[in-house]
């Protein structure tokens, strides 16, 4: 039974009335994160048009001005007015130009045989064979993005970040927002975490959503009822979010967009609802109306292989046919495992906590050759590229999960016919007293790359690759929940940083301070030899959330232009890369005329 406690709205007759459909112990799951908490409160925040952005900013350009970022002759990325001219990513850059004659057509940057650090250059369409593309200066700007959202919060309690791309990260508020709620409603506090609901909170209706674009169910709007308290924790926070959001155009020069709601799902579905530079909430109440009028293949985890299987087994696309489906039929057509989610997905349920990219176990550093490398002399200056490479990428990995990860396994791959031929490999372990730099990297694989080759007839070789395995964490002891986050606190400059999460890396000046250290001496007994290594880098009710499993999916998964696969994002440089390669070795077998 409801019995208030705190000051009744104005025009509520009866107390009854007054009751939430939320209770003490949804609060209490609240303050904890958990994803059992019908008021959880998640966030998405996006860069609008990441690459191309970051390059008209760093040219100086102003945003009017269209701007495509290049890779060799494929376009990759395109700025919101160049897509007003029908660009779109993956036409070529001739194309590009005929459709849009004054726009910006921007190379990334490059490593180069025989360089130790990355560069724009502008003889690179002269090297397509020998340069390596580079996402090194997008993802140092994706580290000090990570490190300012951490910066505007107070050191307890920890602000939970999960980076889910270079360009993207979620945010799970929970804690934040419960703390801002007892500040804002002292009295729902309880001694016992009980079941009884919880009095409505005394808030003005509506709430003052600002800006943002708010999802309300149909034909209602957001009068005629007084706001539950998912309606007001989705407020405070989406305040938190337009505020980082804020600091960040400030302080990076860079727009963003933003989804909030109450599931890492509905917080994706909602942050592609206003771009570029909008913020959407989508209510607990509005979940319905929302999914119904989407297809189900546009949501995330039913793009690819499950959402086609779903659609060839269901019959349609739309989530509004697929509501109607029952649950066992899902099931029959699909099997047990994969019912449930798309069951679970088409109403807007997601369990999926956001957590710190802990799972990433492995990193790879690769490089098609063409022609391919003839010695280990010349393999060599390749092993210091894809040493510093992989350095960078371990710092990125401790920025973006707030503690180091460090890997027990380094293994060389070479591919004397390139990617589909046979592959040689050799693993060893890294001695816990190893000082991981690129140094090391660099030692580590030269000496596995020359015990490997002297077993066989070895060079030309086509491709050749470099990952890190097994990374291992030990996450720091939580600190006791002190403060929370306010305004107050967003605006401080006096932040201590945190030690954890290491110092901003610039790899143009990392060489500078470079330091070796001694590696573990490696025995022909400590090396493992391997035929093959699979290597991958790490890199609708209304009334309210359907308690489903947690939803399995990765993020914003790339479709090759020129194969049609899909490649994970962390892997498009070098996976175009391989297409250059293989265009120019087949013009080079082709007999001449």
């Amino acid at each position: 039974m409801c019995t208030p406690n705190v000051a009744l709205p104005a025009d509520s007759a009866d107390p009854m009335a007054a009751c939430s459909q939320f209770t003490h112990y949804d609060l209490h799951l609240l303050a904890q994160s958990s994803p059992e908490s019908p008021l959880r409160v998640v966030a998405l925040v996006d860069y609008d048009s990441f690459y191309a952005q970051y390059e008209a900013v760093r040219l100086g350009l102003p945003a009017s001005q269209p701007l495509a970022v290049r890779q060799w002759n494929a376009i990759i990325a395109l700025n919101y007015p160049a897509k007003q001219h029908g660009l779109k990513r993956g036409i070529s850059v001739d194309e590009a130009r005929r459709l849009c004659p004054g726009i910006t057509i921007q190379h990334i940057p490059t490593w180069r045989e025989g360089d130790d650090q990355w560069r724009y250059r502008e003889d690179v369409l002269d090297h397509l064979t020998t340069d390596k593309a580079s996402l090194d200066p997008y993802r140092h700007m994706s580290r000090k993005t990570i490190q300012l959202v951490r910066d505007l919060f107070p050191a307890s309690p920890d602000p939970i970040i999960e980076r889910a791309s270079v360009d993207e990260f979620y945010l799970d508020l929970s804690t934040q927002v419960y703390r801002t709620l007892l500040d804002r409603f002292p009295d729902i506090t309880s001694d016992t975490i009980s079941t009884q609901k919880l009095p409505l909170p005394a808030v003005k209706n509506p709430l003052n959503w600002q800006m943002d674009r708010v999802m309300n169910p149909p034909e209602r709007g957001d009068h005629g009822e007084s706001p539950d308290w998912d309606d007001v924790a989705l407020s405070v926070g989406a305040d938190i979010v337009r505020n980082i959001r804020e600091h960040i155009k400030q302080r990076l020069r860079l727009t963003t967009s933003a989804g909030v709601s109450h599931n890492k799902l509905l917080a994706k579905v909602a942050s592609r609802m206003q771009k570029p530079a909008g913020q959407t909430v989508i209510r607990t109440k509005s979940i319905g109306s929302v999914l119904s009028a989407l297809k189900a293949t546009s949501l995330p985890g039913l793009g690819r292989q499950l959402g086609q299987k779903a659609v060839q087994g269901l019959g349609s696309d739309n989530i509004f046919d697929l509501l109607q489906v029952p649950l066992a039929t899902m099931i029959t057509q699909l099997g047990s495992e994969q019912g449930h989610r798309v069951y679970a997905a088409i109403r807007g349920a997601d369990r999926g906590a956001v957590v710190p990219r802990c799972q990433v176990q492995s990193l790879l550093s690769a490089k098609t050759f063409v022609p391919p490398v003839a010695s280990l002399q010349q393999a060599s200056k390749w092993l210091r590229i894809f040493a510093a490479d992989l350095e960078a990428r371990l710092h990125d990995l401790d920025v973006s999960s707030d503690f180091p990860r460090r890997p027990k396994t380094i293994a060389v791959h070479h591919h004397v016919r390139g990617r589909f031929g046979p592959t040689r490999s050799k693993q060893a372990p890294i001695a816990l007293q190893t000082m991981i730099n690129q140094d090391t990297l660099f030692d580590l694989s030269y000496a596995l790359l020359t015990a490997l080759t002297a077993d066989g007839e070895s060079w030309p070789c086509q491709s050749i690759s470099v990952s890190l395995l097994n990374m291992d964490s030990r996450a720091p002891e939580k600190g006791r929940i002190t403060s929370f986050f306010a305004p107050s606190a967003v605006h401080s400059s006096q932040r201590r940083r945190r030690s954890s999460s290491g110092p901003e890396i610039n790899v143009e000046n990392e060489r500078k301070k470079k330091m070796r250290s001694s590696i573990e001496h490696l025995e022909p007994t400590e090396m493992s030899d391997t035929s093959s290594i699979s290597v991958v880098d790490g890199r609708g009710t209304s009334s309210g959330v359907l308690t489903s499993p947690s939803l399995p999916w990765r993020e914003s998964q790339y479709e090759c232009p020129l194969c049609n696969g899909s490649v994970e994002p962390e892997d498009v440089l070098e996976h175009l890369d391989w297409h250059v390669a293989e265009q120019i070795q087949h013009q080079e077998n082709e007999p001449k005329r």
